[in-house]
């Protein structure tokens, strides 16, 4: 299995087909940042479409420009779900950077519990 390590994030794809990408802890992910993670998932996703499961428990912030680049319409390369897992229902806040005020492209919805998320995600596999 290759994994692509950045600045913020690690993001891989996992045997179960399901892309991961791991916050760094107390990453303060920029512009620049999901901008390099939307290519590495674009690489891995080798033209494939994988349902995503995105780990924020250790983000420290997201800058609006980050925020904006990741809500953006569209921008999802090899992506066509998306699990979002945060630490407690109180950090809805962070997660709510997906689905708040800009509508994902693809279905969304956050997690505290992993096993619950990939669950749901598999419902997006490629038949």
């Amino acid at each position: 299995m290759r994994k692509i390590e950045l600045r913020a994030f690690t993001t891989w794809v996992g045997d179960n087909e399901i892309c991961y990408t791991v916050v760094k802890p107390n990453a303060v992910v920029e512009l620049t940042d999901a901008m390099e993670n939307t290519s590495a998932v674009k690489e891995l996703s080798e033209g494939k479409v994988y349902p995503m499961l995105v780990n924020l428990k250790e983000i420290k912030s997201i800058t609006k420009e980050a925020r904006d680049h990741f809500a953006m319409q569209n921008r999802t390369p090899g992506v066509n779900a998306m699990a979002l897992l945060i630490k407690s229902p109180s950090s809805t806040i962070i997660g709510n950077f997906f689905l708040g005020l800009h509508k994902s492209s693809v279905p969304a919805k956050l997690f505290t519990n992993e096993e619950k998320a990939i669950t749901w995600l598999k419902q997006f596999h490629k038949k």
